[in-house]
Protein backbone atom coordinates (compact mmCIF):
# COMPACT_ATOMS: atom_id res chain seq x y z
CA UNK A 1 0.00 0.00 0.00
CA UNK A 2 1.79 3.44 -1.17
CA UNK A 3 0.83 6.20 0.79
CA UNK A 4 0.90 10.27 -0.45
CA UNK A 5 3.16 12.59 1.53
CA UNK A 6 1.24 15.24 3.33
CA UNK A 7 0.58 18.59 1.45
CA UNK A 8 1.50 21.59 3.16
CA UNK A 9 -2.35 22.54 3.83
CA UNK A 10 -2.06 19.26 5.23
CA UNK A 11 0.76 19.35 7.73
CA UNK A 12 -0.41 19.42 11.13
CA UNK A 13 -0.08 22.87 12.20
CA UNK A 14 1.68 23.30 15.90
CA UNK A 15 -0.51 24.27 18.63
CA UNK A 16 -1.17 27.79 19.16
CA UNK A 17 0.63 29.74 22.11
CA UNK A 18 -1.98 31.28 24.90
CA UNK A 19 -1.00 34.16 23.32
CA UNK A 20 -1.24 33.41 19.94
CA UNK A 21 -5.36 31.93 20.71
CA UNK A 22 -6.18 35.36 22.71
CA UNK A 23 -4.61 37.14 19.92
CA UNK A 24 -6.72 35.46 17.14
CA UNK A 25 -10.21 35.66 19.52
CA UNK A 26 -9.62 39.15 20.28
CA UNK A 27 -9.11 40.03 16.56
CA UNK A 28 -12.37 38.62 16.06
CA UNK A 29 -13.94 39.65 18.63
CA UNK A 30 -12.97 42.94 18.75
CA UNK A 31 -14.16 43.39 14.66
CA UNK A 32 -17.25 41.44 14.63
CA UNK A 33 -18.52 43.12 17.56
CA UNK A 34 -17.14 46.79 17.85
CA UNK A 35 -15.72 47.26 14.43
CA UNK A 36 -12.06 47.36 15.74
CA UNK A 37 -9.02 46.16 15.23
CA UNK A 38 -6.66 44.89 18.21
CA UNK A 39 -4.37 47.99 17.64
CA UNK A 40 -7.21 50.51 18.85
CA UNK A 41 -7.49 48.33 22.17
CA UNK A 42 -4.32 48.34 25.17
CA UNK A 43 -4.30 44.56 23.66
CA UNK A 44 -2.68 45.69 20.88
CA UNK A 45 0.34 46.64 23.25
CA UNK A 46 3.41 44.50 23.98
CA UNK A 47 2.91 42.32 27.07
CA UNK A 48 -0.89 43.01 27.66
CA UNK A 49 -2.44 39.97 26.39
CA UNK A 50 0.43 37.68 28.86
CA UNK A 51 -0.26 40.04 31.68
CA UNK A 52 -3.84 39.23 31.60
CA UNK A 53 -3.26 35.23 31.54
CA UNK A 54 -0.78 35.21 33.95
CA UNK A 55 -2.95 36.88 36.25
CA UNK A 56 -5.97 34.29 35.61
CA UNK A 57 -8.41 37.11 33.59
CA UNK A 58 -10.97 35.11 31.24
CA UNK A 59 -11.17 36.95 27.96
CA UNK A 60 -14.76 37.37 28.20
CA UNK A 61 -13.76 39.66 31.41
CA UNK A 62 -11.12 41.05 30.03
CA UNK A 63 -12.78 41.98 26.65
CA UNK A 64 -15.65 43.30 28.75
CA UNK A 65 -13.73 45.82 30.87
CA UNK A 66 -12.49 47.78 28.11
CA UNK A 67 -16.55 47.70 26.51
CA UNK A 68 -17.59 49.59 29.42
CA UNK A 69 -13.83 51.56 30.37
CA UNK A 70 -14.36 52.78 26.98
CA UNK A 71 -18.12 52.83 26.25
CA UNK A 72 -18.05 50.53 23.33
CA UNK A 73 -20.88 49.94 21.26
CA UNK A 74 -21.87 46.78 19.96
CA UNK A 75 -22.37 46.64 16.03
CA UNK A 76 -23.48 43.43 15.52
CA UNK A 77 -27.16 44.02 17.05
CA UNK A 78 -29.52 44.91 14.54
CA UNK A 79 -32.44 44.35 16.65
CA UNK A 80 -34.38 47.63 18.07
CA UNK A 81 -36.38 46.10 20.78
CA UNK A 82 -38.07 47.81 23.95
CA UNK A 83 -35.59 46.12 26.22
CA UNK A 84 -32.10 46.48 25.90
CA UNK A 85 -29.65 44.22 24.84
CA UNK A 86 -26.53 43.85 26.90
CA UNK A 87 -23.08 45.56 24.95
CA UNK A 88 -20.86 43.07 26.92
CA UNK A 89 -19.73 39.68 25.35
CA UNK A 90 -21.17 36.69 26.51
CA UNK A 91 -19.56 33.25 26.62
CA UNK A 92 -22.05 32.13 23.53
CA UNK A 93 -19.89 34.99 22.01
CA UNK A 94 -16.65 33.31 22.79
CA UNK A 95 -17.68 29.81 21.64
CA UNK A 96 -18.75 31.51 18.18
CA UNK A 97 -15.24 32.81 17.94
CA UNK A 98 -13.51 29.84 18.41
CA UNK A 99 -15.92 28.03 16.19
CA UNK A 100 -15.05 30.73 13.25
CA UNK A 101 -11.34 30.83 14.62
CA UNK A 102 -11.15 26.98 14.28
CA UNK A 103 -10.52 26.54 18.02
CA UNK A 104 -12.90 23.82 18.98
CA UNK A 105 -11.51 20.84 17.07
CA UNK A 106 -11.46 18.25 19.55
CA UNK A 107 -7.22 18.11 20.13
CA UNK A 108 -6.66 20.89 22.24
CA UNK A 109 -10.45 21.70 23.14
CA UNK A 110 -9.48 21.61 26.77
CA UNK A 111 -6.51 23.78 26.83
CA UNK A 112 -8.39 26.76 24.91
CA UNK A 113 -11.56 26.70 27.45
CA UNK A 114 -8.81 26.82 30.17
CA UNK A 115 -7.19 29.66 28.10
CA UNK A 116 -9.99 31.46 27.82
CA UNK A 117 -11.57 31.65 31.00
CA UNK A 118 -8.30 32.37 33.42
CA UNK A 119 -7.61 28.77 34.30
CA UNK A 120 -4.64 27.99 32.36
CA UNK A 121 -1.52 27.50 35.05
CA UNK A 122 1.08 26.94 31.77
CA UNK A 123 3.71 28.93 30.78
CA UNK A 124 2.34 31.81 28.42
CA UNK A 125 4.65 31.94 25.32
Amino acid sequence: MQTQPLSSTQEASPRPTPVEIWQQLLIYLLEQHYGLSLNDTPFGTDGVIPEHIDAGISLCDAVNFIVEKYDLVRIDRRSVSAETQSLLISSIDILRARKACGLMTRNGYRMVTDITTGKYSGATQ
